[in-house]
């Protein structure tokens, strides 16, 4: 066993290993380097951090880990949501310039209004618990069929907050962008903990920019680390670095997940 960083170990080390552990991004054109490779375990639900194709063309089995953090992703959208419905950071900036409530517009109360889910895997289920135990009314977007939902564009139109939960496995494009921003309410709130392609960076830029919307709060982003001063200088935009997932619980469980199956992967592997 060796910890490697991708970035800078040789290739030549890179050819002994049979089984890669991965908890970040691995380049493109990595993997080929891992000729003798039979196992990529991804210590994510999601494995677009792996090229499938090109694990299929060497014969080598992609492995997430079951869902391990959907308390605190739902948990972390909401932090999101108050914080940019009740203007924390703009409030607290102006509390110490001696500012008090120049500049600030009026907050939104979440009791009553209509919270829109796209995505409704294990994460989208426990933010509509939250939603619906603060008030709110549910709206619900999945490709999975559950009882009560819409269309996307159904979604769009009607919510006020609306927050991304969804995939990017059948997704080549955002899945929002202006035309799907030009179809929300004016004044919503975007909120973004899933995947940063799903999202149109510089679209919503401009629908904030345009006052369009009332603000965005992103954890997510279209790469990582990635710096987008225009976008992350608006005043009503709050942004995290991917720490949605990130609390002592919640990595506990998915090094525990990351560890058994590869020795599962390897108890029943026969190299006949």
């Amino acid at each position: 066993m060796a910890y490697l960083d991708m970035l800078e170990t040789p290739e030549d080390q890179l050819v002994l290993f049979e089984m890669v552990l991965l908890h970040t991004r691995l380049p493109n054109g990595r993997l080929e380097s891992f000729t003798k490779c039979k196992y990529v375990g991804v210590r994510a639900h999601n494995t677009d951090y792996v090229d499938h194709a090109a694990a299929q063309r060497q014969g080598i089995i992609v492995s997430g880990i079951p869902q391990a953090g959907a308390n605190a992703v739902a948990e972390h959208t909401f932090s999101l949501i108050f914080a940019v419905a009740k203007q924390l950071l703009q409030s607290n900036q102006n509390v110490r310039e001696g500012k008090w409530r120049k500049g600030l517009r009026p907050n939104l109360e979440l009791r009553g209004k209509n919270l829109g889910i796209i995505g409704y895997g294990t994460i989208g289920r426990q933010v509509a618990v939250i939603g619906r135990a603060l008030g709110m009314n549910i709206y619900i977007a999945s490709r999975s069929v559950c009882e009560g939902q819409l269309t996307m564009d159904e979604v769009l139109q009607q919510s006020d907050i609306v927050t991304l939960h969804a995939s990017t496995k059948n997704n080549s494009e955002p899945l929002i962008s202006r035309s799907q921003l030009e179809k929300m309410k004016d004044g919503a709130i975007l909120i973004n903990t899933a995947r940063g392609s799903l999202l149109h960076a510089g679209d919503l830029e401009n629908a904030l920019r345009s006052g369009k919307l009332f603000g965005a709060g992103l954890d997510v982003h279209p790469e990582e680390p990635y710096i987008n001063k225009a976008l992350y200088e608006l005043p009503n935009v709050v942004c995290t670095p991917h720490v949605a997932f990130y609390t002592r619980d919640t990595i506990e469980r998915m090094n525990q997940y990351l560890v058994e199956q590869a020795i599962d992967f390897y108890a029943g592997y026969d190299e006949n």
